[in-house]
């Protein structure tokens, strides 16, 4: 029998804007009642200063995938888009007092739910804005890049993690094996910025030594093309701009964003461009520039800058 906090039962029993908003300007349909869940979730949104002014939703699920979306709901009126964005599936686990291992991935369909409603309000289509990549799970419909998603977010080691995060694996068992790949390939760029992978020896990263060299005055010799790391600091220092230099969390920030890179590995890289308040804007090189890679790394610096520097903190790139 799965043990469910005070707040999960009060919030199945006595569900919060379980209803239907007929003016609503984001809607946002994930799930398949084939697969067994399916939520739909409604918000109404201020479009001269994007606050959401009202949130409900219709769900066909468990007693969990009730909770979350009302809680969900909760969570989310009176919040300014920009603030809905950075809500994760774990402040949805954690307003209800925690979920069931097995019940985890209902949080992270309403957290699916309110990407696609934001899509829908910006008359986007949630499906071409989110491409899940090759199809990893054909019993329910699950692709690679929600499983590496889940992975990243949740530091998820074990495939038995991944289906209560996603539901994959969870059918015929036939993908598990892919699953293991897709859990090892993650955490191999997990461990390259600075996350210990439990119960595992840290991939060896090959050190860089970095030094100058100067050519003679005559004569050919073969000289390796090098990098002096005191001139490419203040390069970059030169290029940030005077309000950002005054920042309180400049140093801070600066430092992070240092380590972080120096962990990246193969090509990647990422500086700081501006801070404002408490918005950070980097500029990510390389493989982590991209794709599914590009959301993971920016959460990861987030998370990092958050936790660093005392505040809540918001990255975004130019």
């Amino acid at each position: 029998m799965w043990d469910y906090s005070d707040k999960v039962k009060d919030h199945f029993l006595h569900p919060r804007n379980a209803r239907v908003i007929e003016d609503a300007n984001g809607v946002g349909d994930v799930g398949s009642i084939i697969c067994g869940d399916a939520l739909r979730l409604m918000l109404k949104i201020d479009p001269v200063t994007e606050v959401i002014e009202d949130a409900a939703f219709q769900t066909y699920g468990c007693g969990s995938a009730i909770a979350s979306s009302s809680a969900l709901t909760e969570m989310l009126k009176g919040k300014s888009l920009k603030e809905a964005e950075k809500i994760t599936n774990q402040e949805i686990v954690d307003y209800l007092g925690g979920l069931p291992p097995e019940k985890m991935h209902c949080s992270v369909m309403g957290r699916e739910a309110l990407d696609a409603a934001i899509a829908n309000y910006h008359g986007l289509s949630y499906e071409n804005s989110h491409d899940d990549g090759e199809l990893v799970c054909h019993c329910f419909g699950v692709g690679i890049n929600k499983i590496k998603k889940a992975v990243w977010e949740n530091h998820l080691t074990t495939v038995e993690e991944v289906t209560n995060y996603t539901k994959a694996g969870g059918g015929c068992g036939s993908c598990k094996m892919r699953i293991e790949e897709i859990i090892d390939e993650v955490w191999v760029d997990l461990e390259k910025c600075g996350v210990p992978r439990p119960g595992h020896a840290p991939t060896p990263i090959p050190s860089i030594t970095i030094t100058t060299s100067t050519a003679p005055a005559t004569g050919f010799s073969s000289i390796s093309t090098v990098t002096s790391t005191s001139q490419a600091t203040a390069s970059v220092n030169a290029a940030i701009d005077e309000k950002t230099k005054s920042s309180p969390i400049y140093d801070d920030v600066k430092k992070i964003l240092e380590e972080i890179s120096q962990g990246l590995g193969e090509g990647s890289s990422v500086e700081l461009d501006a801070i404002s308040g408490a918005d950070v804007v980097v500029k990510l090189n390389g493989p982590v520039a991209t794709g599914m890679m590009k959301d993971m790394t920016l959460g990861f610096i987030k998370q990092k800058l958050t936790d660093g520097t005392g505040r809540e903190i918001s990255v975004t790139t130019r």
